[in-house]
């Protein structure tokens, strides 16, 4: 792969950082912490998952999403159900308490994604699905990034 210090590159890097965080700081007023919601919608997603499915899907450590897991059980919005296929495993499920809090999650960011695009039309809204899309897949199948750069390295 051949790098270079194109700015265009550049301009889109500086766009989706300033989207994400855009998207980190929106005032939805969820019950929930992001985390929580993260986890959830890919319970919905997927379905039924053993703990490290889930874990590997978000790139935790297991530790961390039992953590959060453990946090969502004790609200009642994830359920344990034995694994047909490991009697010794579990698999964890969506609670019908989780999908009203998910729902209602997001509804609240549906409702400010309608109210930020308001001006854009149909097909604008398409391209941007189509081209989110796209870079959602170019991304999960590009090899890992580069390492960080050292302090050394980065101050240089």
């Amino acid at each position: 792969m051949v790098q270079t210090n194109d700015s265009l590159t550049d301009e889109v890097l500086s766009a989706l950082f300033r989207a994400m965080q855009q998207l980190k700081q929106a005032p939805l007023g969820d019950p929930l912490d992001r985390s929580a919601v993260i986890v959830l919608a890919r319970l919905k997603q997927h379905g039924a998952m053993r703990l490290s499915d889930l874990a590997s899907d978000l790139c935790l450590d297991v530790s961390t999403t039992s953590r959060h897991v453990r946090t969502l059980e004790e609200r009642g919005l994830i359920e344990r159900t034995d694994d047909p296929e490991d009697r010794r495993a579990v698999r964890l499920t969506l609670a019908e308490a989780g999908r009203e809090v998910l729902d209602r999650a997001w509804a609240a960011r549906r409702s400010w994604l309608d109210a930020a695009l308001d001006g854009w039309t149909r097909e604008e809204r398409r391209a941007l699905r189509d081209c989110l899309g796209r870079l959602a897949d170019a991304l999960a199948a590009s090899s890992t990034p580069p390492a960080r750069p050292t302090t050394k390295e980065a101050s240089a």
